[in-house]
């Protein structure tokens, strides 16, 4: 019981508000699971944040996903009705139109298809190799690629300029901004990463007791509770903080214990 109470005490101690931005280098490697939540938080499922909030994103994703594929598709089809042999300019449009459909396999916005066997492995796969692609940042950059071979193979060769532009304005401007959120989302979750090691909680203190995990409402009250500070993240970023911590494509929407145990390690900043 003292042990329990001291463990509380190093949980909610003051001192780890907005000015704390950095942990301790010299920590020692963490194990363990821990105090966080109420039992009855754990009965909110992401799925409404999903639906309500989630999906925003998702749409949007998804629209850059459908304007890349289309411009390939496109333009493909006006340099073969023209019967010009340019093989360079057919690959690029090829590469456009690969890359446009990983992008649709990612952003599929329903889940029926998401769930597919088929998209699955692509998604495993994805994960797997370009794990920069299902990060939230990573995905705003990689748009912003995506917007210069859009504007190449729309406005440079004089196909379509006005479909050029808007297209490549599209995707800019979705690229910058999820640039712009994703970093921020990092930034404030290193913030509780380095609240959390400089008052020496464990993984064992942040986790209700029994629980394999943190569902995405115990997340966000842990991450209140450590930071002495309201509404840290909106619910609908939890879901792209947890999908950062999560070792598989696949999560449930919950922090597992070892997840946990590797965010908390001394190091950089882990990328939303």
């Amino acid at each position: 019981q003292q042990a329990a109470r001291a463990g509380t005490t190093r949980l909610l101690a003051p001192g780890c508000g907005g000015a704390m931005m950095r942990g301790d280098p010299e920590g020692d490697r963490l194990t363990g699971a821990g105090a966080t939540g109420q039992a009855g938080a754990a009965g909110h499922s992401l799925a409404g944040i999903a639906i309500e909030r989630y999906l925003r994103w998702h749409w949007a994703f998804f629209g850059g996903a459908v304007l890349t594929t289309a411009t390939a598709c496109g333009t493909m089809v006006y340099w073969i009705r023209h019967f010009t042999f340019a093989p360079a300019t057919f690959f690029f449009e090829l590469f456009i139109f690969v890359y446009g459909l990983m992008m649709l396999v990612l952003d599929w916005p329903t889940p029926h298809l998401r769930n597919h066997k088929h998209v699955q492995a692509v998604r495993n796969h994805i994960y797997k190799f370009a794990l920069f692609m299902t990060r939230f940042t990573g995905r705003g950059f990689w748009y912003l690629f995506l917007a210069t071979l859009v504007f190449g193979a729309l406005w440079d060769t004089g196909i379509n300029w006005f479909l050029g532009l808007t297209c490549t304005a599209y995707l800019a401007i979705l690229g910058f901004v999820a640039v712009m959120k994703g970093l921020a989302m990092t930034y404030k979750l290193k913030r509780v990463h380095g609240c959390i090691r400089n008052k020496g909680i464990t993984t064992n203190e942040l986790l209700p007791g029994g629980h394999p995990g943190l569902s995405g409402p115990q997340f966000k009250d842990m991450v209140e509770r450590v930071t002495e500070e309201k509404d840290v993240f909106a619910d609908d970023e939890i879901d792209y903080i947890i999908n950062a911590l999560a070792f598989t494509p696949y999560h449930d929407s919950k922090v597992t214990v070892e997840e946990l145990k590797y965010w908390l390690l001394p190091g950089p900043a882990l990328m939303v």
